[in-house]
């Protein structure tokens, strides 16, 4: 399911696999009954909603009693630094054109380059009211992490790296959440965790209702 014209493209190119269907609707108001469905996986997707908590309210009323299983992954806030930044590029990113924005993701995706061509580690101190782990660090990692998304992996290439850098900053909305967040939804919602995983860009799980 997705709100956009994407699924219809979908459709087309993955039309001829069985057992598959591709609906075009909002997920956060769904026309299916109540527990309808056994298994349920929304990926890196409520967060950019106009109320993430509601959406995952709707998928939770959608998933069966019982023995059913919804997936989520959830973005996990960042230093607060690096919050900050986000948020500011954010609202200057609404007014650019996607050609703008693109360019200014070749942009990240180059300062990344750079800074991780430098091969400079350096052990980082705690702060804790920032949000900043210590820890041994490359630079271009350190900064990526705690203040500005300049995302770049020589492994994946220079388009992934670009794209990954678009995908982060064309959303309007991208709720992050902190761990306790995340597990305060699943309570609040009457699911128990089957399975729970965090890093640092994300928390995800497979919750039981």
């Amino acid at each position: 399911m997705d709100f956009s014209d994407a699924v219809e493209r979908a459709a087309r190119n993955y039309g001829h696999l069985p057992n598959i269907f591709f609906i075009r609707d909002d997920i956060t108001k769904t026309k299916f009954p109540d527990s309808c469905i056994d298994y349920l996986n929304c990926d890196q997707t409520i967060m950019h909603t106009q109320n993430p908590d509601r959406a995952f309210a709707e998928l939770v009323r959608i998933t069966k009693k019982n023995k059913g299983q919804l997936a989520c992954y959830f973005y996990a806030k960042k230093a607060l630094p690096r919050e900050l930044i986000d948020e500011h590029f954010r609202s200057q990113c609404v007014k650019m054109s996607r050609t703008q924005l693109w360019e200014m993701s070749e942009q990240l995706a180059e300062l990344g380059r750079r800074l991780s061509g430098l091969k400079v580690s350096f052990n980082a101190p705690n702060i804790p009211a920032l949000g900043i782990k210590g820890g041994r660090y490359d630079l271009q990692r350190f900064l990526y992490w705690n203040f500005l998304k300049c995302f770049w992996n020589k492994e994946l290439g220079r388009q992934t790296s670009v794209v990954t850098n678009y995908d982060w900053y064309s959303p309007s909305l991208a709720r992050r959440y902190s761990r306790k967040e995340v597990l305060d939804l699943i309570k609040k919602n009457g699911l128990r965790v089957s399975h729970f995983y965090q890093e640092d860009a994300c928390y995800s799980g497979r919750f039981v209702r």
